[in-house]
């Protein structure tokens, strides 16, 4: 049985093998949004509370989809599952007809594996047995054990989620760049954004200081309107600028009041404005729609007030990941000051 080192982090033990380097590892398997869980049938309905209640976050499109799917096995499929990007081994009933913990039993050393009533049975890693891999066990003694510091363990098992997510769907996304695109982008606006492969530029308005470019199936769009000074002074002058985007810019779609919802944030190092929600079609007799996310920032540095909008086009299928893959492309946004 190989070892495993672990240091504590907050509330969480983070562990490893005795593994020197990722070379030679092949990439994860697996969708983004996709957590393979693996437990015993006896144990799934109290694990299945626990993670549900850990990953209870959804996003509107406009029906709810949860931004993390939990998809269950059996611990006989451990091998053919072991590489995907998300994998999640657990067990709470500690006899040893529970195959969950016969298989916790042949992954930990002794000493992870008998652990008290005051210590985290949740353990991570990264990359074990693949890159861009986030590896758990979960090791209780029992349901009480396993509940207790759930909080705290849900944030820090969220925050190692959302950053694998980010990894993952850069380096997919970004792998073939428009690189002379964005360089042009550059040269004539001093502000560029990463346009993937695939993607087609729909508009580009010097005059009307709007850019916009798509992508097919499912149908995804990413815009940028720049105004010169400080046009978002406040949040009455911040909901107009977003409301009336749609009209201003697209023509033929609109935002809706269902899960409307507008906060602060800071958009990369800016201070500025998140807004999400449902988009929809003018035309009623084209009924279309999805979710969408805008964000709205003054850049001192150019001194100009940035909009950027994207939103997603997936009829009768998943929309969640698409989404949040659009906001991973208006994260990549970079502006310098103009020329004189």
């Amino acid at each position: 049985m190989r070892n495993f080192d672990y240091i504590k982090l907050t509330h969480i033990i983070l562990f490893s093998f005795f593994v020197f380097s990722c070379t030679g590892k092949k990439d994860s398997l697996g969708m983004d949004d996709e957590i393979r869980v693996i437990c015993s049938e006896t144990d799934e309905p109290i694990i299945r509370a626990y993670l549900n209640n850990i990953f209870n976050d959804t996003l509107y499109t406009p029906a709810p989809e949860p931004l993390f799917k939990l998809i269950f096995s059996r611990p006989a499929h451990y091998q053919d599952l072991k590489r995907y990007a998300q994998i999640i081994i657990a067990a709470v009933d500690r006899d040893n007809s529970n195959s969950g913990y016969r298989l916790i039993k042949k992954l930990l050393p002794e000493h992870q594996l008998n652990i008290t009533a005051k210590e985290n049975p949740v353990l991570l890693t990264k990359d074990l047995h693949a890159r861009d891999q986030v590896y758990v066990v979960i090791n209780a003694l029992d349901k009480g054990h396993l509940f207790k510091d759930i909080n705290k363990n849900k944030d820090l098992l969220i925050r190692h989620y959302e950053e694998q997510f980010k990894l993952r769907g850069n380096r997919f996304l970004f792998r073939e760049n428009q690189v002379e695109d964005e360089e042009k982008l550059f040269t004539d606006y001093r502000w560029n954004i990463k346009i993937p492969w695939g993607w087609e530029i729909l508009r580009n308005d010097k005059k009307m200081k709007f850019f916009w470019m798509g992508s097919e199936y499912p149908y995804r769009w990413v815009s940028v309107k720049w105004s010169d000074g400080n046009i978002i002074e406040d949040q009455l002058s911040v909901g107009e600028q977003i409301w009336n985007y749609p009209i201003s810019n697209y023509k033929s779609i609109r935002f809706n009041e269902h899960m409307f919802k507008l906060e602060r944030i800071y958009f990369n190092d800016y201070k500025g404005w998140q807004c999400s929600g449902v988009w929809e079609s003018n035309d009623s007799l084209d009924a279309k729609g999805g979710p969408f996310f805008s964000y709205l920032f003054y850049d001192t540095i150019s001194d100009r007030t940035f909009h950027i909008n994207t939103l997603v086009h997936n009829p009768g299928k998943s929309k969640a990941v698409y989404i949040r893959q659009t906001r991973l492309i208006a994260k990549s946004f970079r502006s310098s000051p103009q020329k004189n």
